[in-house]
């Protein structure tokens, strides 16, 4: 059974809810984020052989819904993506930059695309203990694109329950987060998945939907465009448009329904794109 979690948020035509505010400082009291993106080599072409170390918040911008967050001393080349994340996840940040302007292609990109958020697709609840171990358990969670949701206690009807601590999912297991992240993956089992993403280890997606209607956002956290990737979303969709950051002329490649799902490619990625579905 699949669950439709989180509210609606309020949109308005002037602005989109979850951009960040452009500061020169950080508001006082606010939790700082990592700077997002990969570190390392410069990952240009899909590939599986390549491993880079992504940096993301979105686990962060769930589990800390509500509260004040920061973006601070993010380098200018990773703005764009943090305004992204930011309005993907609905946070409630502030950006502190000297340069707001590297800031405005983006702001402007997602106030044309903006619409009423749709409910998150949870595959998995993961039990909230509050701890850095379980935290870090999220973040690898999410960067393997595993829809999940923090739960206050083992209950709910979801695909796959993780509790860090169970007989299934034992403390000494977490010790290594990547592993750790394995085991929940190969626990839920890739049929169940509700997204899975090919050809990249640096997009991370996130789906949402509601009755007839889903919305994908897909973030690239390399430093350039990704090519070459496909892309499948359980379910019969169909895609219903497709807009992507600096790139009018995005399409889908070779969309299909099989298998009880629809599958899809996309020639490239550069920063962010939305994917909107509908019943076929």
């Amino acid at each position: 059974m699949r669950i439709w979690a989180a509210t609606c948020l309020a949109w308005t035509a002037l602005s989109a809810a979850g951009l960040p505010e452009i500061a020169a400082t950080a508001p006082a009291g606010a939790e700082k984020l990592i700077r997002p993106g990969t570190r390392g080599n410069r990952i240009a072409t899909a590939s599986t052989s390549r491993g880079p170390w992504v940096d993301a918040n979105g686990w962060r911008l769930r589990r800390d819904a509500g509260k004040m967050l920061v973006y601070d001393n993010v380098p200018d080349l990773w703005v764009p993506l943090a305004v992204a994340e930011s309005y993907v996840y609905s946070g409630q940040t502030t950006l502190v930059t000297s340069k707001p302007e590297l800031a405005q292609p983006m702001t402007a990109f997602v106030k044309s695309i903006d619409q009423p958020a749709l409910p998150p697709v949870v595959d998995i609840g993961v039990v909230d203990d509050g701890t850095p171990q379980t935290g870090e358990v999220m973040n690898l969670i999410a960067r393997r694109n595993l829809l999940f949701q923090p739960i206050p206690q083992a209950a709910g009807p979801y695909k796959l329950i993780v509790r860090v601590g169970s007989e299934q999912f034992p403390k000494s297991a977490a010790s290594n987060p990547s592993e750790f992240a394995n085991l929940v993956r190969h626990a839920l089992t890739d049929e169940k998945r509700s997204l899975r993403i090919y050809g990249s280890e640096t997009i991370i997606g996130y789906l949402t939907a509601e009755g007839n209607r889903a919305r994908l956002h897909l973030l690239n956290y390399a430093t350039d465009p990704i090519e070459g990737i496909r892309i499948r979303v359980a379910g019969a969709w169909k895609v219903a448009g497709l807009r992507s950051f600096n790139d009018p002329n995005a399409k889908p490649e070779e969309e299909e329904l099989a298998d009880g799902g629809l599958e899809f490619g996309l020639e490239r990625l550069s920063r962010y794109a939305v994917v909107d579905l509908t019943k076929k």
